[in-house]
């Protein structure tokens, strides 16, 4: 019986590496993802959206995208559900739109507001899957050039890099905004409150930064799934 049960937990162990170990190989081929988010509508149950979105990742994997997760609204901005697909190129992402129709939720719109953004990876640090997410969402000068608008995202994204411990930097591909995001997870409210030291030890040279910011946010979101 004890050996049945090893055979057992040994299986469902390698089972869940073999899923990570899949899932981490395809997220390091994709240079690309889509971002869409999908507000909360007032009076409804956020638990019926969440399970449309379900749904519809499982749809858009199964149209060609290479991985979709979903997140839900704890802090910040927007009472809202997060979703991602990631794609190879622009190539890859043709050959998923000119295949297949988009998937749909529900014939019925059940969300308020909705956008997508498609984005490209600059940095990738983030090794693992985590239960929150610090999602943060940052503008510059229009006077500054594309590079000088880089090289100040890169300058202001090493304090999270570093705070967190490591995380991921995508940068505007198409959509409503030219932006950069900053993706950093931690599993704790614990991990958050050190990684905010983290950043606070270096509060004074951040605070002397000539960054040139526009406009920024921060929201925590919490891992549904993926």
């Amino acid at each position: 019986m004890k050996k049945l049960c090893l055979s057992m937990l040994l299986l469902s162990a390698i089972s869940i590496y073999a899923g990570h170990h899949e899932e981490a190989k395809a997220m390091k081929e994709s240079n690309f993802a889509v971002l869409s988010s999908y507000t909360i509508a007032a009076g409804t149950n956020p638990n019926k959206l969440e399970k449309e979105l379900l749904e519809y990742i499982a749809n858009e994997e199964a149209r060609g995208f290479n991985t979709c997760g979903l997140l839900r609204h704890q802090f910040g901005g927007d009472r809202a559900f997060y979703t991602y697909c990631h794609f190879e190129d622009y190539n890859h992402l043709a050959e998923i739109m000119d295949s297949t129709d988009a998937a749909t939720a529900n014939v019925k719109q059940t969300y308020s507001t909705h956008r997508d953004n498609i984005v490209s990876f600059n940095v990738r640090n983030l090794t693992k899957l985590t239960k929150y997410v610090m999602f943060s969402t940052t503008t510059f000068g229009p006077y500054l050039t594309a590079n000088e608008r880089k090289a100040r995202a890169m300058e202001y994204f090493d304090y999270y890099d570093k705070g967190f411990g490591g995380c991921n930097m995508m940068e505007h591909g198409w959509g409503p905004e030219m932006a950069f995001y900053f993706v950093c997870g931690f599993d704790s409210y614990k991990e958050l409150a050190a990684a905010m030291d983290n950043i606070g030890s270096r509060i004074d040279e951040l605070y002397n930064a000539k960054l040139d910011i526009l406009d920024h946010s921060d929201d925590i979101m919490i891992r549904v799934v993926r």
